[in-house]
Protein backbone atom coordinates (compact mmCIF):
# COMPACT_ATOMS: atom_id res chain seq x y z
CA UNK A 1 0.00 0.00 0.00
CA UNK A 2 2.74 2.30 1.00
CA UNK A 3 5.56 1.00 -1.79
CA UNK A 4 5.37 3.90 -3.63
CA UNK A 5 5.17 6.66 -0.73
CA UNK A 6 3.51 10.06 -1.04
CA UNK A 7 5.66 13.22 -0.85
CA UNK A 8 3.89 15.22 1.76
CA UNK A 9 4.76 17.09 5.63
CA UNK A 10 1.33 17.44 7.01
CA UNK A 11 1.27 20.83 9.39
CA UNK A 12 4.58 20.02 11.16
CA UNK A 13 5.02 21.32 14.41
CA UNK A 14 8.43 23.01 14.92
CA UNK A 15 8.17 23.59 18.13
CA UNK A 16 8.68 20.40 19.14
CA UNK A 17 12.00 20.63 17.16
CA UNK A 18 13.06 23.73 19.69
CA UNK A 19 10.53 24.81 22.08
CA UNK A 20 12.66 28.70 22.59
CA UNK A 21 12.27 29.10 18.64
CA UNK A 22 10.82 32.72 17.99
CA UNK A 23 10.66 31.38 14.62
CA UNK A 24 8.26 28.68 15.14
CA UNK A 25 5.21 29.91 13.98
CA UNK A 26 7.07 31.21 10.69
CA UNK A 27 8.21 27.67 10.01
CA UNK A 28 4.26 26.16 10.40
CA UNK A 29 3.37 28.60 7.62
CA UNK A 30 5.74 27.05 5.69
CA UNK A 31 5.37 23.64 6.33
CA UNK A 32 1.46 24.34 5.99
CA UNK A 33 2.31 26.05 2.20
CA UNK A 34 4.30 23.14 1.43
CA UNK A 35 1.46 20.79 2.72
CA UNK A 36 -1.08 22.46 0.76
CA UNK A 37 0.68 22.49 -2.62
CA UNK A 38 1.18 18.53 -2.45
CA UNK A 39 -1.60 17.02 -0.26
CA UNK A 40 -3.46 16.23 -3.97
CA UNK A 41 0.16 14.21 -5.04
CA UNK A 42 0.49 12.12 -1.49
CA UNK A 43 -3.61 11.33 -1.98
CA UNK A 44 -3.11 9.11 -5.43
CA UNK A 45 0.26 7.82 -4.46
CA UNK A 46 -1.44 5.95 -1.51
CA UNK A 47 -5.34 5.71 -1.80
CA UNK A 48 -7.37 4.47 -4.97
CA UNK A 49 -7.69 8.37 -6.71
CA UNK A 50 -10.63 7.93 -8.21
CA UNK A 51 -12.26 9.56 -5.20
CA UNK A 52 -14.59 12.47 -7.01
CA UNK A 53 -13.53 14.97 -3.58
CA UNK A 54 -10.58 15.97 -1.05
CA UNK A 55 -12.69 17.84 1.32
CA UNK A 56 -11.17 19.77 3.99
CA UNK A 57 -12.04 19.91 7.40
CA UNK A 58 -11.55 21.80 10.59
CA UNK A 59 -8.06 20.39 12.62
CA UNK A 60 -10.38 21.29 16.01
CA UNK A 61 -12.28 17.92 16.95
CA UNK A 62 -13.16 18.34 20.56
CA UNK A 63 -14.72 20.90 22.00
CA UNK A 64 -15.43 20.42 26.04
CA UNK A 65 -11.41 19.65 25.77
CA UNK A 66 -8.48 21.14 23.34
CA UNK A 67 -7.60 18.45 20.69
CA UNK A 68 -6.09 19.75 17.31
CA UNK A 69 -5.24 17.35 14.50
CA UNK A 70 -1.94 18.38 12.64
CA UNK A 71 -4.19 17.40 9.22
CA UNK A 72 -7.71 16.18 8.19
CA UNK A 73 -9.18 15.62 4.87
CA UNK A 74 -12.83 13.72 3.84
CA UNK A 75 -11.70 11.20 0.63
CA UNK A 76 -15.31 11.41 -1.14
CA UNK A 77 -15.90 8.50 -4.29
CA UNK A 78 -18.20 8.02 -6.13
CA UNK A 79 -19.80 5.17 -3.60
CA UNK A 80 -20.77 6.63 -0.17
CA UNK A 81 -19.60 3.43 1.31
CA UNK A 82 -15.91 4.21 0.17
CA UNK A 83 -15.87 7.50 1.80
CA UNK A 84 -13.40 8.01 4.92
CA UNK A 85 -11.56 10.54 6.74
CA UNK A 86 -7.51 11.28 6.23
CA UNK A 87 -6.06 11.81 9.65
CA UNK A 88 -1.99 12.93 9.76
CA UNK A 89 0.58 13.82 11.90
CA UNK A 90 3.91 14.01 11.92
CA UNK A 91 6.82 13.84 14.51
CA UNK A 92 10.81 15.10 14.79
CA UNK A 93 11.25 12.84 17.63
CA UNK A 94 10.17 9.57 18.88
CA UNK A 95 7.00 9.94 21.39
CA UNK A 96 6.03 7.19 23.81
CA UNK A 97 2.57 8.44 24.09
CA UNK A 98 1.87 8.69 20.37
CA UNK A 99 -0.03 5.53 20.34
CA UNK A 100 -2.29 6.88 22.69
CA UNK A 101 -2.53 10.23 21.36
CA UNK A 102 -3.65 8.21 17.88
CA UNK A 103 -5.89 5.90 19.92
CA UNK A 104 -7.36 9.43 21.38
CA UNK A 105 -7.98 10.75 17.62
CA UNK A 106 -9.31 7.70 16.41
CA UNK A 107 -11.79 7.72 19.16
CA UNK A 108 -12.89 11.73 18.54
CA UNK A 109 -12.98 11.47 14.48
CA UNK A 110 -15.39 8.22 14.57
CA UNK A 111 -17.54 10.07 17.18
CA UNK A 112 -17.77 13.13 15.20
CA UNK A 113 -17.86 11.87 11.37
CA UNK A 114 -18.85 8.63 12.21
CA UNK A 115 -17.16 7.26 9.17
CA UNK A 116 -13.70 5.36 8.48
CA UNK A 117 -10.94 6.85 9.39
CA UNK A 118 -6.91 6.24 7.94
CA UNK A 119 -4.71 7.67 10.10
CA UNK A 120 -0.84 7.98 9.43
CA UNK A 121 2.27 9.62 11.40
CA UNK A 122 5.14 10.50 9.62
CA UNK A 123 8.25 10.71 11.03
CA UNK A 124 10.97 13.19 9.86
CA UNK A 125 13.38 12.62 12.34
CA UNK A 126 17.14 10.62 11.62
CA UNK A 127 17.05 7.03 11.06
CA UNK A 128 13.72 4.57 11.80
CA UNK A 129 11.12 5.48 14.10
CA UNK A 130 10.72 3.34 17.16
CA UNK A 131 7.68 4.71 18.02
CA UNK A 132 4.61 1.56 18.87
CA UNK A 133 1.92 1.77 16.43
CA UNK A 134 0.22 -0.70 17.47
CA UNK A 135 -2.17 -1.74 20.33
CA UNK A 136 -3.45 -4.97 21.95
CA UNK A 137 -4.93 -5.89 25.47
CA UNK A 138 -6.10 -9.31 24.44
CA UNK A 139 -9.52 -8.14 23.19
CA UNK A 140 -8.96 -5.11 21.90
CA UNK A 141 -6.76 -3.62 18.71
CA UNK A 142 -5.53 -0.58 17.33
CA UNK A 143 -2.69 0.73 15.04
CA UNK A 144 -1.77 3.31 12.64
CA UNK A 145 1.09 4.02 9.44
CA UNK A 146 3.91 4.57 10.71
CA UNK A 147 6.43 5.97 7.99
CA UNK A 148 10.13 7.25 8.45
CA UNK A 149 11.24 9.36 5.67
CA UNK A 150 14.55 9.12 6.03
CA UNK A 151 13.89 4.95 5.12
CA UNK A 152 13.24 6.17 1.89
CA UNK A 153 16.02 6.78 -0.93
CA UNK A 154 16.56 10.60 -2.04
CA UNK A 155 16.21 8.95 -5.60
CA UNK A 156 12.26 8.55 -4.49
CA UNK A 157 11.82 12.50 -4.51
CA UNK A 158 14.84 13.89 -6.72
CA UNK A 159 12.65 12.35 -9.91
CA UNK A 160 9.54 14.65 -9.13
CA UNK A 161 8.90 17.76 -11.04
CA UNK A 162 7.15 19.45 -8.19
CA UNK A 163 9.66 21.84 -6.26
CA UNK A 164 7.91 21.01 -2.77
CA UNK A 165 8.39 16.83 -3.10
CA UNK A 166 12.44 17.71 -4.42
CA UNK A 167 13.19 19.52 -1.56
CA UNK A 168 12.28 16.22 0.23
CA UNK A 169 15.39 14.98 -0.59
CA UNK A 170 17.19 16.56 2.10
CA UNK A 171 15.11 14.22 4.66
CA UNK A 172 15.40 11.00 2.95
CA UNK A 173 18.26 8.50 2.85
CA UNK A 174 21.76 10.15 0.93
CA UNK A 175 22.84 6.45 0.48
CA UNK A 176 26.68 6.92 -0.46
CA UNK A 177 25.99 10.46 -1.80
CA UNK A 178 28.10 13.28 0.51
CA UNK A 179 25.59 16.20 1.91
CA UNK A 180 27.61 18.29 -1.10
CA UNK A 181 26.98 15.40 -3.78
CA UNK A 182 22.93 15.95 -2.45
CA UNK A 183 23.18 19.58 -2.45
CA UNK A 184 23.82 19.84 -5.99
CA UNK A 185 22.04 17.03 -7.11
CA UNK A 186 18.62 19.72 -5.93
CA UNK A 187 19.80 22.39 -7.30
CA UNK A 188 20.38 21.17 -10.18
CA UNK A 189 16.70 19.74 -10.42
CA UNK A 190 15.51 22.80 -9.35
CA UNK A 191 16.79 24.90 -12.17
CA UNK A 192 15.76 22.64 -14.44
CA UNK A 193 11.84 23.11 -13.21
CA UNK A 194 11.67 25.91 -11.50
CA UNK A 195 11.82 29.19 -14.07
CA UNK A 196 10.85 31.92 -12.09
CA UNK A 197 13.70 34.24 -9.81
CA UNK A 198 10.78 34.46 -7.19
CA UNK A 199 10.16 30.78 -7.14
CA UNK A 200 13.19 29.87 -6.72
CA UNK A 201 13.86 32.09 -3.38
CA UNK A 202 10.59 30.55 -2.64
CA UNK A 203 12.41 27.35 -2.53
CA UNK A 204 15.62 27.52 -1.11
CA UNK A 205 13.78 29.55 2.00
CA UNK A 206 11.49 26.36 2.14
CA UNK A 207 14.49 24.41 1.96
CA UNK A 208 16.19 25.71 4.61
CA UNK A 209 13.24 25.26 6.78
CA UNK A 210 12.99 21.58 6.22
CA UNK A 211 17.21 21.16 6.46
CA UNK A 212 16.87 21.98 10.25
CA UNK A 213 14.90 18.63 10.56
CA UNK A 214 18.18 17.28 9.84
CA UNK A 215 20.78 19.98 11.42
CA UNK A 216 21.83 20.83 7.79
CA UNK A 217 20.44 24.47 8.00
CA UNK A 218 24.03 25.58 8.41
CA UNK A 219 25.27 23.68 5.21
CA UNK A 220 22.74 24.48 3.26
CA UNK A 221 22.89 28.63 4.10
CA UNK A 222 27.06 28.30 3.35
CA UNK A 223 26.37 25.98 0.20
CA UNK A 224 23.39 28.57 -1.25
CA UNK A 225 25.93 31.78 0.20
CA UNK A 226 29.08 30.37 -1.39
CA UNK A 227 27.94 28.16 -4.24
CA UNK A 228 24.70 29.34 -5.63
CA UNK A 229 23.91 32.61 -4.88
CA UNK A 230 24.43 34.57 -8.01
CA UNK A 231 24.35 31.85 -10.30
CA UNK A 232 20.44 31.39 -9.07
CA UNK A 233 19.84 35.02 -8.47
CA UNK A 234 18.92 34.49 -4.73
CA UNK A 235 18.98 38.01 -3.52
CA UNK A 236 15.90 37.97 -1.72
CA UNK A 237 16.09 35.03 -0.07
CA UNK A 238 17.03 35.18 3.87
CA UNK A 239 20.42 33.69 3.25
CA UNK A 240 21.42 35.90 1.11
CA UNK A 241 20.19 38.44 3.03
CA UNK A 242 21.90 37.46 6.26
CA UNK A 243 25.18 36.68 4.18
CA UNK A 244 24.81 40.49 3.10
CA UNK A 245 24.34 41.49 6.64
CA UNK A 246 27.04 39.80 7.87
CA UNK A 247 29.30 41.10 5.08
CA UNK A 248 28.55 45.04 6.05
CA UNK A 249 29.41 43.72 9.84
CA UNK A 250 32.19 42.47 9.33
CA UNK A 251 33.03 45.97 6.92
CA UNK A 252 32.13 48.16 10.37
CA UNK A 253 34.65 45.67 12.44
CA UNK A 254 37.83 45.59 9.90
CA UNK A 255 36.68 49.77 9.93
CA UNK A 256 36.92 50.42 13.14
CA UNK A 257 40.04 48.32 13.69
CA UNK A 258 41.81 50.45 11.17
CA UNK A 259 40.98 53.76 13.44
CA UNK A 260 42.11 51.89 16.73
CA UNK A 261 45.64 50.53 15.04
CA UNK A 262 45.84 53.90 13.63
CA UNK A 263 45.13 55.76 17.15
CA UNK A 264 47.87 52.94 18.83
CA UNK A 265 50.64 54.43 15.83
CA UNK A 266 49.66 58.20 16.95
CA UNK A 267 50.35 57.38 20.36
CA UNK A 268 53.54 55.44 19.97
CA UNK A 269 54.60 58.53 17.81
CA UNK A 270 53.24 61.39 19.10
CA UNK A 271 53.94 60.80 22.86
CA UNK A 272 55.75 59.12 25.55
CA UNK A 273 53.27 56.53 26.68
CA UNK A 274 54.47 53.17 27.73
CA UNK A 275 53.69 49.82 25.56
CA UNK A 276 51.99 48.80 28.61
CA UNK A 277 50.07 52.31 28.51
CA UNK A 278 49.07 52.27 24.85
CA UNK A 279 47.73 48.46 24.99
CA UNK A 280 45.46 49.53 27.94
CA UNK A 281 44.35 52.69 26.42
CA UNK A 282 43.41 50.50 23.00
CA UNK A 283 42.02 47.47 24.75
CA UNK A 284 44.68 45.03 23.20
CA UNK A 285 47.50 42.92 24.48
CA UNK A 286 50.91 44.57 24.78
CA UNK A 287 52.41 42.04 22.11
CA UNK A 288 49.30 43.23 19.60
CA UNK A 289 51.00 46.86 19.62
CA UNK A 290 54.66 45.62 19.74
CA UNK A 291 53.56 43.73 16.18
CA UNK A 292 51.71 46.92 14.67
CA UNK A 293 54.73 49.03 15.81
CA UNK A 294 57.20 46.33 13.94
CA UNK A 295 54.76 46.37 10.85
CA UNK A 296 54.37 49.85 10.25
CA UNK A 297 58.52 50.28 10.54
CA UNK A 298 58.30 52.74 13.02
CA UNK A 299 61.55 53.19 15.29
CA UNK A 300 63.01 54.63 18.42
CA UNK A 301 66.12 57.22 17.97
CA UNK A 302 67.93 59.65 20.31
CA UNK A 303 64.40 59.34 22.48
CA UNK A 304 62.38 60.05 19.62
CA UNK A 305 60.03 57.67 17.67
CA UNK A 306 60.21 58.25 13.90
CA UNK A 307 59.63 56.11 10.83
CA UNK A 308 62.52 54.29 9.87
CA UNK A 309 64.61 55.68 6.72
CA UNK A 310 64.42 54.13 3.84
CA UNK A 311 67.59 51.91 2.35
Amino acid sequence: MFQNLPFLIFGFNFAAVNPQNPMANHYDLIIKEIMDAVYMALSKKFIDNNFSKAEELSTDIQRTREKKTDFLRKITYSDPANNFILHTEAQSKDDSKMIFRMMEYHAMLVRKYKMRVVQLVFYFGKGKSKMKNSYHDGRNTFSFELISIQEFSYKTFLKSDKPEELMLVILADFEDKTKEEIAELIFSKAKVIINETNEMGKFVNQLEVLSKLRNLDGFIQHYIQHTMALELKLEDTFTYKKGKIEGKIEGKIEGENKKRDKMILALYENTKLSIQKIALTAEVSEQYVLDLIKESCIEEVNGKRLPKKKK
